[in-house]
């Protein structure tokens, strides 16, 4: 225990180094230490994930001085090796496994990182308030199983995130009030099943979000509350089954949300107290079958909704009675 002691307090001085090779030094040994040290794992992931808690200044303007210039680079590539070495210890070929232990990245500012092929399993996996503002932070192929993973109040902003063929399964994900603003977030491919994950009241305004052939099965998307204006939202290709997407008491404006070719077997889409006013939702040769379509209460100002080259199938039929029979102006359903 001594000597696990005394490697923990040479590595954590190293990390307050103005060197960034010394940083870097006392990034390598804390994580060598963690592979070491069972009982101590936890405490060493801790002081890796603090250190990308401290303050991280944006990428300078272009015209400053070089000794700015130089300290950025080396904080950033400090920054960048921290998730590299985390990403690294979750993966399937880790030599020593970080699976199962919680991972605080609280206000974190990412800048770019590679979490792809992660894979959190247990524990808790905390970004709330994380800021994510330019270059490309990868999480393609990441697997969030029955770990809880929360972006709640997140800012997305100019930069790109894909999760492209990530799963999230077994634990809930909560994007409650993250604020997606410009840039792109990919979900395409990505697989959500058995539980419930949370875009309750985000905002999504000039950003690109692509759920293309996404699956959710068994679980449910929520965006209740959630405002979308502007940019472009894609559902392209998705599959609900037996699951449940829900736009309670959402807010469309001047968006364009495309659920084209999207297959809906079982399960509820819900649109009630929705309000749509200047934008689109498209729902060109979308399947429905024994799916619950609901729109109570849904407010239509200017906004158009096109269920006109969708097919309905099934007992449940989809679309209540009261809306097939009087739609309301704005709804575009297929003919009778």
């Amino acid at each position: 225990m001594r000597v696990f002691n005394k490697r923990f307090a040479t590595a954590t001085r190293r990390l307050g180094h103005a060197e960034t090779a010394v940083r870097l030094a006392g990034v390598y040994a804390l994580a060598g230490l963690a592979d070491d040290w069972q009982d101590g794992r936890q405490t060493c992931i801790d002081e890796l994930c603090a250190y990308l808690r401290m303050p991280y200044e944006p990428h300078p303007e272009v015209g400053p001085p070089a000794a700015e210039q130089l300290a950025f680079g080396g904080s950033q590539e400090v920054h960048h090796t921290v998730i590299s070495i985390i990403t690294a210890h979750l993966r399937d070929n880790a030599r020593v496994s970080w699976r199962g232990h919680d991972f605080n990245f609280t206000g974190v500012r990412f800048d770019g990182g590679d979490f792809s092929g992660a894979e959190f399993s247990g524990g808790t996996v905390d970004f709330r308030d994380a800021v994510f503002s330019g270059g490309t932070v990868d999480f393609a192929g990441a697997v969030f199983s029955g770990a809880t993973v929360d972006f709640t109040g997140a800012r997305f902003s100019g930069a790109s995130i894909d999760f492209t063929g990530a799963t999230f399964s077994g634990g809930p994900v909560h994007f409650v009030a993250a604020v997606f603003s410009g840039g792109t977030v990919h979900f395409g491919d990505a697989v959500f099943s058995g539980a419930t994950h949370y875009f309750i009241t985000a905002v999504f305004s000039g950003a690109s979000i692509d759920f293309t052939g996404a699956t959710c099965s068994g679980g449910a998307l929520d965006f209740t509350g959630a405002e979308f204006s502007s940019g472009t939202v894609h559902f392209t290709g998705a599959a609900l089954s037996g699951g449940i997407i829900d736009f309670i008491g959402a807010e469309f404006s001047g968006t364009t949300a495309h659920f084209n070719d999207a297959t809906f077997s079982g399960g509820t889409l819900d649109f009630t107290d929705a309000t749509l006013s200047g934008g689109t939702l498209q729902f060109a040769d979308a399947e429905f079958s024994g799916t619950t379509v609901v729109f109570t209460g849904a407010k239509f100002s200017g906004g158009t909704v096109d269920f006109t080259d969708a097919t309905f199938s099934g007992r449940r039929g989809g679309l209540g009675k009261d809306i097939a029979t009087d739609p309301p102006v704005g709804l575009l359903l297929p003919p009778a």
